[in-house]
């Protein structure tokens, strides 16, 4: 699009303007066509902005005339909310309303009739529909959008059971900090709900981004606790003052960790793009490179330390997903491609341990050397017979598409009677 504004840009600055008075018919159409060109995806970016402002000088056009123009022709190019990713929000706050607020706001109001815990887990979930129903009425509901509040969601009770371990809030002693800690969890939500969407707001993520730069602050978060436990060893005494001081330094670091996640993890996605597709492949390069890593070790060493061993598969993960990341980036992955890796890498696994088995090998070493070597064949062919072609479009657009839909279920009874049963139809539609 900006390449688009540039030769705009190029055309009016290098031609001969012999009009003098402003706000010709020429000039208008001139930036009337730059104006259609930057609104055709229904947003103006800020370097978009910038290029129309240079437009409008070097016409010679008002400011005012030129708001004017843009207000006129707004409606006509203003397209529907994109509320793709409405649903996902709508069933995750349901199920965090029921799970958490459900009996949480019960037992801060010291309730003791059992029903009201019952009663209060359904009509959590009616309200968090309702609730969330109403919020994202008018707002536009990408899956992109709807990712970065998830893990902000998920994110924010992960720092609220945090804080209710580093403030002693969850030890139950006395009524006040009985109910204290389960008002940091259910504070601690929507406040990583909010962090989500102002990120999302401020960066503007695709999709594939969105997934991404998530994973990174995730991988960040465990990697940190790896290394924790590696560094600073646990103590013998699992249940005395000094192994609880080791837990509290350990989810110290852990989250402190999450923001370095969040800055680097947006250092590494924001300039490139990523499908859904992408990010999927990403995040299973994490999880073969953990499991790889282990096998790896196993058959290099034959003992060490517990600690060091789950670190460096942690590392090794790490390390892994930047492979897979160098390994796509002239690629644009589809979801059904995407799982198509993921099979054809199992499979090869599953191929290798299954020859072993079959030729009767018992040694740890070879076996674990063989499921590797499926691993590596499973992942090379899978990639070879796939038609993965860089696809820009993809990285604007999800490419899996997903709906619900109320659906009546005709049942046939013993008395050969036809009853309708009420149901949820779910269509998934991916490429």
């Amino acid at each position: 699009m900006k390449a688009i504004l540039s030769v705009f840009f190029l055309f009016v600055f290098f031609s001969d303007i012999t009009a003098q008075e402003s706000d010709t018919l020429q000039n208008q159409s001139t930036y009337r066509r730059a104006w259609d060109a930057a609104i055709e995806n229904g947003k103006i970016t800020p370097e978009e902005r910038a290029l129309l402002d240079i437009m409008v000088e070097s016409l010679l056009l008002s400011a005012d005339s030129s708001s004017v123009w843009e207000q006129r022709w707004m409606p006509r190019f203003d397209k529907p909310l994109d509320q793709s990713g409405r649903w996902p929000l709508v069933l995750q706050n349901i199920a965090i309303g029921s799970g958490l607020y459900g009996w949480g706001i019960p037992y801060v109001l010291h309730a003791e009739n059992d029903r009201w815990f019952v009663g209060g887990v359904m009509v959590s979930a009616g309200g968090a529909f309702y609730l969330t129903y109403k919020y994202t009425r008018d707002m536009e509901m990408t899956h992109a959008r709807t990712q970065m509040m998830r893990y902000g969601s998920l994110l924010g009770l992960r720092y609220g059971a945090g804080l209710n371990q580093l403030l002693d809030l969850d030890s139950g002693d006395g009524e006040k900090t009985e109910t204290l800690w389960v008002w940091m969890l259910m504070a601690s939500v929507p406040a990583g709900h909010y962090g989500g969407e102002y990120l999302f707001d401020k960066y503007d993520p695709t999709n594939g981004q969105a997934w991404a730069w998530t994973m990174w602050t995730g991988v960040t978060g465990v990697t940190a606790r790896l290394i924790y436990n590696v560094i600073n060893e646990a103590p013998d005494n699992t249940y005395g003052v000094e192994y609880d001081k080791w837990e509290k330094n350990r989810t110290a670091i852990e989250l402190l960790s999450y923001p370095l996640g969040v800055y680097y993890g947006y250092r590494l996605t924001h300039e490139k793009q990523y499908t859904f597709g992408d990010a999927l492949m990403l995040i299973q390069g994490w999880g073969y490179g953990y499991f790889n890593t282990m096998m790896l070790q196993s058959i290099l060493f034959d003992s060490g330390d517990d600690d060091t061993f789950l670190m460096v598969a942690g590392l090794g993960a790490a390390g892994s997903a930047l492979a897979y990341d160098h390994y796509i980036q002239h690629d644009d992955f589809t979801f059904g491609q995407s799982t198509l890796m993921l099979l054809g890498s199992a499979s090869g696994t599953f191929f290798g341990f299954g020859t072993a088995i079959l030729l009767d090998v018992t040694d740890k070493e070879p076996m674990l050397t063989m499921a590797l070597a499926g691993y590596g064949a499973g992942t090379w062919f899978t990639r070879k017979i796939l038609d993965v072609k860089a696809d820009g479009s993809l990285a604007q657009h999800s490419s899996t598409q997903m709906s619900l839909s109320p659906t009546i279920i005709p049942s046939l009874g013993s008395d050969e009677k036809v009853t309708l049963i009420p149901g949820i139809g779910l269509n998934i539609t991916f490429k």
